[in-house]
């Protein structure tokens, strides 16, 4: 399980915008649209299998109701320490099908470069390092009504964007022969830019994403 907070946010304003766009409801609707889309703050399942591949290699596939994401892992020994370079790829689904036709999806690549401890009995590990991500996305999206105290509901419109993520890991495991708790956060600047219904829009937002899970290996 995991879960998304956004704990820092600005709009990055349009060139040639000008200041009495500022507070516009509209403008406002569409960037909270943006930040559902690309931060996707919330709290989210995750479901993980991963393989070990000859010459110190590992594939995994995860599940984290957003996307699903294949990727791929070499580990380098630096005594110790184990340096860790992977590549993932991800299906996207961003928001979900809706019955009038709204709907984001897209694909995206991210490489995490991690540094990880581990116990010679196994009893417990720690790993941490940044992580780079690059999102396409696109759809139609309902925007919320400008007005937040009507029950109106915005207009349907297309959407398309660009998400580029920058994040720093640290996690931690702990546990016995074949079964671990593990606990991991992800600290992550997120910087999106895109269109809603012909309109540009952009936010930059700083999230930090907690998750825990049972790991069982074989």
């Amino acid at each position: 399980m995991s879960g998304a907070m956004v704990v820092a946010g600005a709009t990055a304003a349009e060139a040639g915008a000008g200041a009495s766009t500022a507070g516009d409801p509209a403008e406002g609707a569409a960037e909270r649209t943006l930040s559902e889309l690309t931060a996707a703050p919330g709290v989210a399942p995750w479901v993980s299998a991963r393989v070990g591949i000859d010459g110190d290699n590992e594939a995994g596939l995860t599940y984290t109701g957003r996307s699903v994401r294949l990727d791929g892992r070499h580990a380098f020994s630096l005594g110790k320490p184990t340096l860790s370079i992977g590549l993932g790829a991800s299906a996207l689904f961003a928001s979900e099908p809706g019955a009038d036709g709204s709907g984001v999806q897209g694909a995206g690549l991210d490489v995490p470069v991690l540094l990880g401890f581990q116990s010679d009995a196994d009893l417990y590990a720690v790993w941490f390092g940044p992580r780079l991500g690059l999102e396409l996305l696109g759809g139609e999206v309902r925007l919320p009504a400008a007005d937040a105290s009507t029950a109106t509901r915005g207009p349907l419109v297309d959407a398309s964007g660009r998400h580029l993520a920058l994040g720093f890991v640290l996690g931690v495991r702990a546990g016995f022969r074949h079964v671990h708790v593990a606990l991991e956060a992800t600290a992550t600047y997120h910087h999106a830019r895109g269109e809603l219904g012909g309109a540009p829009v952009a936010i930059d937002q700083g999230t930090i994403v907690p998750g825990g899970g049972l790991t069982v290996s074989f």
